[in-house]
């Protein structure tokens, strides 16, 4: 991983201060929160003086920041797997999925430090909320393209409705790096059945697409969860926590 690129800073020797940097806080957070780390620790680990950390970052949330472009590639490789691999829809999502739970894990300390981050750092939360509508965007194309064959059913805004399923992809995501011990098939075909449902308004898209001759109030029921993505997110969580009903 190489964050140096982020920034407007080429000097070789301002590349591998902000490296060291970068480098020091990755080692630090496999054993520490990011509340618990203090900017000395990190300019000691990494060689440098206070005032070298500040030209770089103003702030620990803002260093921790360059470390998403680690996340947003494993995110983006899942999604092109969701929406342009091969096979049946549901299994494409619950592989694209269960690969990106599985990188991420290898980097959870670095998901938890973003998840920190983000609450406390504005920048971060923007970088975070831009990395999502990117992601998004292929998403938001498959829907439209499968609504224009007759597939899916006409509703609400694409791009809206593909922002509310990566939602579902990071509370899965958050989940399983704060809760490891939770059911991951369990959360995986309850995310990959929200995603099918949501893009299809039924269980899957094998189904005929065109009008049926009776419609069920269950049939109604399932195309109206498509109506906001907050929603679905609401159900998600209601499904995928002990206790809890939706």
């Amino acid at each position: 991983m190489s964050a140096a690129s982020a920034s407007g800073n080429t000097s070789p020797r301002g590349d591998k201060r902000r490296e060291a940097i970068l480098a020091a806080l990755d080692e630090r957070l496999k054993t520490t929160a990011l509340d618990d780390i203090s900017v000395a620790d990190l300019t000691e680990a990494a060689g440098i003086t206070r005032s070298a950390f500040y030209f770089y970052f103003d702030s620990k949330a803002a260093a921790v920041s360059m470390l998403l472009v680690v996340i947003n590639k494993e995110a983006g490789e899942a999604i092109d797997e969701i929406v342009t691999g091969e096979g049946d829809f549901r299994q494409r999502v619950h592989a694209g999925l269960d690969r990106l739970v599985a990188r991420v894990l290898q980097v959870e300390h670095i998901y938890r430090a973003l998840l920190t981050a983000r609450t406390q750092h504005e920048p971060t939360r923007e970088m975070w909320d831009a990395g999502r509508r990117y992601n998004a965007e292929p998403v938001a194309d498959f829907i439209r393209a499968e609504r224009d064959a007759g597939r899916a059913p006409e509703g609400v805004d694409a791009s809206a409705l593909a922002e509310g399923l990566i939602h579902i992809n990071e509370t899965v995501l958050e989940r399983v790096v704060y809760h490891q011990e939770a059911p991951r098939e369990q959360l995986l075909a309850t995310a990959a059945d929200m995603w099918v449902r949501t893009v299809y308004g039924r269980p899957g898209p094998e189904v005929d697409a065109g009008p049926s001759p009776t419609t069920t109030t269950a049939d109604t029921a399932d195309t109206a969860d498509t109506d906001t993505d907050s929603a679905t997110v609401t159900t998600f969580e209601s499904a995928t926590q002990p206790g809890r009903t939706s």
